[in-house]
């Protein structure tokens, strides 16, 4: 795989559109369908006073409690069901404080129209809350003095006609009582509210501005005395045309920087066919988070490959990358293989091991055949996933780890649970996101691709940089139904290659069971094509010299020109007895 730092284009396409996202001088931030943070730009890390590790693939629920929590999930709802949405919140900072903010938010969308991500601005209302409270100390100043009333009013237009939004203040009869200079230039001798006097009420709307249209976020505040009873509304124009272009661009930035990871990832799967397409989207997702993969699929089908790519487009990249098979060792070697023993923990043990937990620390842990981890460890393993630490077999301490676990099985694990072997809470901790890799016969469009790369693959030296694959091979590929995936499929090249002789692979070349067992060359009832005739004159060849050597195979094979080991793979592929 190329890495990113060996890609001048993906360099500098990076470059620019981290640029773009810090010029803006409006909070952003992109977060998936899980409310997991993707990306953030330099404005929202000032506002917050945070580092962008502190937030990159971290979750929503790890900043606010579970009362504001709920609240960010009801409004989500609303944005799931009109695609963008505008709400007042309040973010928490670095410091410990909250401030207040309008989110704007707005779905990104893939191909086939599914919500995919989210748009979300953030704006600081700060100084909006400050006018609030300057026009409740008016109204307070209104049972004072009129020297009082003065000073304060002064105060008020000076915060007004210093703000750089269009704000403008009316009676509740919708009477403008007050407009700071900016309104007066955005309206334009417009007297009236642009909408109905209700708190709370919003409204994107476009406005024509010096011949230029812009988009401007109204909104209704009420300020009520000291009684609790309204006495005035502030109109806010929030210009949000940047944020407008910049849903627009983003969308399209955000495929752009997708289809660049495809690219690099095209060199560690290969796949054509509508399913690995959308294997791909989803290995994509599951590396621009933390959250824990359980990948299924029969045996061969690349698992671990998948595991792999998910790995290396993640941020953990550049860390460790740890698999180990749960189905090959025995369940004393797996738990300390896994969380690692101190010395003396059992017979043997005349040192310490710090096990893969800690070895894959910053990185990702690959749990090849978790379906076959025994029940005493899925406790344990429970344990680490929930807790984030692991006690080495033996140990008194525990050591925090920070590690990826990407899971695999070809089990179902579903009925395991039925049958009480696989624990529920640990099948739902691994199956946060589940992806599944479909076999290779319900895909063929995957298959002769798959035949080309695995030849150039396993070429070796002195064989020539282009092999072909003949028109009988490829139809033979295409029917067989692969029960061992692309695992038999590699065999079978490999085979195939050692049988090489040039300048195509030939029927001769595959492996015995791909040609006795695939329907193509076992059903009568199909027309007989070229292939077939060519080996049934190759068998009426051999059994001709065989009968010619009294069915000695060393003569039978000098006079047909093959050497003894490819006479007899022959005999077996043709399944040929002496009469």
């Amino acid at each position: 795989m190329n890495d990113e730092k060996d890609n001048p284009a993906l360099i500098d396409w990076r470059m620019r559109y981290q640029n773009l996202l810090d010029s803006l001088n409006i909070g952003f931030a992109l977060v998936d369908m899980n409310d997991n943070f993707v990306e953030v730009n330099e404005t929202l890390l000032r506002l917050t006073g945070a580092k962008r590790e502190q937030i990159i693939g971290r979750n929503n629920r790890d900043f606010y409690d579970a009362e504001n929590l709920e609240k960010m999930q009801n409004l989500g709802l609303a944005l799931q069901k009109y695609g963008k949405y505008q709400f007042e919140f309040f973010i928490p900072t670095a410091g410990g404080e909250t401030i207040p903010v309008l989110f704007n938010s707005s779905l990104n969308y893939d191909r086939a129209g599914q919500p995919e991500s989210i748009n979300v601005m953030i704006t600081d209302i700060r100084e909006q809350k400050k006018i609030q409270k300057e026009l409740e100390k008016v109204n307070a100043a209104l049972s004072a003095n009129t020297d009082t009333l003065e000073k304060e009013k002064m105060k008020l237009e000076a915060i007004l006609f210093g703000i750089g939004d269009c704000v403008s203040i009316y009676n509740p009869d919708g009477i403008l009582v007050i407009r700071n200079p900016q309104g007066t230039h955005i309206l334009a001798g417009q007297s009236d509210p642009l909408l109905p006097l209700k708190p709370g009420n919003s409204r994107e709307l476009a406005l024509d501005v010096d011949s230029e249209g812009r988009y401007y976020l109204c909104r209704i505040e009420e300020i009520k005395d000291n009684q609790g009873l309204p006495f005035a509304y502030v109109e806010i124009l929030k210009d949000i045309t940047d944020i407008k272009k910049l849903e627009q661009r983003e969308q399209e930035l955000f495929r752009m920087k997708r289809e660049m990871r495809r690219e690099l990832m095209n060199e560690e799967m290969i796949g054509f066919s509508p399913q690995m397409q959308k294997v791909f989207d989803l290995v994509l997702r599951c590396a621009e988070v933390d959250s824990t993969v359980l990948i299924l699929g029969e045996t061969g089908v690349g698992k671990e490959i998948a595991a792999r790519a998910i790995h290396n487009q993640s941020g953990r990249k550049d860390k460790p990358f740890v698999a180990v098979n749960c189905g090959a060792l025995p369940e004393s070697l797996l738990e300390s293989e896994i969380f690692g023993h101190v010395k003396g923990a059992f017979t043997g043990a005349i040192s310490e091991r710090q096990g893969l937990f800690r070895e894959a620390n910053g990185g990702t842990l690959f749990l090849d055949e978790v379906g076959d981890i025994p029940e005493p460890l899925q406790v344990k393993l429970l344990r680490v996933l929930q807790e984030r630490e692991v006690r080495p077999v033996g140990g008194n301490r525990t050591y925090p780890v920070d590690v990826r676990v990407i899971a695999a099985t070809n089990k179902n694990l579903q009925e395991l649970i039925g049958r009480n072997q696989f624990r529920h809470d640990l099948y739902y901790r691994i199956a946060v996101i589940p992806l599944t890799i479909p076999p290779l016969r319900e895909r063929p469009e995957d298959i002769l691709p798959l035949a080309r790369h695995l030849i150039q693959k396993h070429r070796k030296a002195g064989k020539p940089s282009r092999i072909g694959i003949e028109k009988a091979v490829q139809l033979l590929l295409l029917n067989y139904p692969w029960p061992g995936n692309i695992r038999e499929l590699e065999n079978a090249i490999e085979h195939a290659l050692a049988m090489f002789s040039g300048p195509s692979i030939t029927i001769d070349d595959l492996p015995v069971q791909v040609v006795l067992n695939n329907p193509d060359t076992n059903n009568p009832a199909k027309s007989v094509n070229p292939a077939a005739s060519t080996r049934e004159r190759d068998k009426a060849a051999i059994i001709e010299a065989l009968n010619r050597s009294n069915w000695n195979q060393v003569l039978a094979a000098k006079e047909l020109g093959i050497s003894r080991t490819t006479l007899w793979r022959k005999i077996t592929m043709y399944n040929v007895k002496p009469i």
